[in-house]
């Protein structure tokens, strides 16, 4: 029997030397949607979840033009199967709003689907997670708690900050386990923005591979200013005389996507993005 075993491990990508994403305060009233399916059947099975979220520093219905700061996340599932089959499918999903500290998320979905089609039936199943934030110069005073970073008072700069993976399979015999995180909203900006997918596939049982497609990938779009404020009268931090320098100094594009087609023994993909402010912007006296 042909076997096909691909091991894809440990993806990571952290942003830049000066990082700016300094992730978002949460709103005063906070909610959490929870849920969990479990279902073991022989016949057809459809299941789709969808999640999209923007939170912002300002007036959501004023945007455009930015003012401030701004984040969106986006998390999709779609299963289904075409044709009869064996399916136990099982689904964890956790959604938070409130500030969240590293190790913790605002968003977690894990899903393990076992299946055996029935006269060539299939399983069809993708998942994709999202987190993008852009936003103005802010002041570390006001966003970090650490007070070495606080200190001399400077700018966490400009950012816009797109992270996204996915996954997807098409199987007549599938063993799978997904799981997709991402945090964005945190008590400070002490603690990342993260986003993670990890897929793997591996045997139905002992020397019974999974058979059929999988695929999985991973697209980042970094964009960063370095904070640059000339000041005027002196001050430390932006005021009405201070002027705001900040034009585009980084640009990062990465992508990544593997295929797996066949009998697959093994097919594991990590996917891992963060950012956090890691230094200050700079300070510039003089007159403009």
């Amino acid at each position: 029997m042909k076997k096909l075993a691909i091991l894809a491990i440990a993806l990571i990508l952290l942003t830049g030397v000066v990082i700016a994403d300094h992730t978002i305060p949460p709103v005063p009233e906070t909610q959490g949607i929870v849920t969990s399916t479990s279902v073991n059947a022989v016949g057809n099975f459809a299941s789709a979840t969808e999640l999209q979220w923007r939170i912002a520093a300002e007036d959501l219905t004023d945007i455009p033009p930015l003012e401030t700061g701004i984040y969106e996340s986006v998390y999709t599932e779609d299963t289904q199967t075409h044709g009869v089959g064996l399916m136990l499918y099982d689904k964890e999903l956790d959604v938070e709003t409130s500030g969240q500290l590293s190790g913790q998320w605002n968003v977690e979905a894990t899903k393990q689907i076992a299946f055996v089609g029935i006269d060539g039936a299939s399983v069809v199943s993708s998942d994709t997670i999202m987190v993008d934030g852009a936003g103005w110069p802010d002041i570390t005073l006001n966003a970090l708690i650490c007070p070495f970073a606080q200190a001399p008072p400077s700018l966490i700069p400009a950012f816009c900050n797109r992270a996204e993976a996915g996954s997807s399979i098409d199987m007549t015999v599938a063993n799978v386990r997904t799981t997709s995180t991402d945090r964005f909203v945190t008590p400070s900006g002490d603690h990342p923005v993260e986003l993670n997918h990890d897929i793997r596939v591996s045997e139905f049982v002992s020397d019974v591979p999974s058979r059929g497609m999988a695929s999985a990938y991973m697209d980042v779009l970094i964009q960063e200013g370095r904070g640059i404020i000339i000041r005027n009268s002196g001050q430390d931090l932006i005021g009405q005389n201070n002027h705001i320098i900040d034009p585009l100094m980084e640009r990062i594009e990465f992508s990544e996507e593997t295929t797996a087609d066949g009998a697959i023994t093994l097919f594991e993909k990590l996917m891992h993005y963060e950012s956090v402010y890691t230094g200050s912007g700079q300070g510039i006296s003089g007159v403009v």
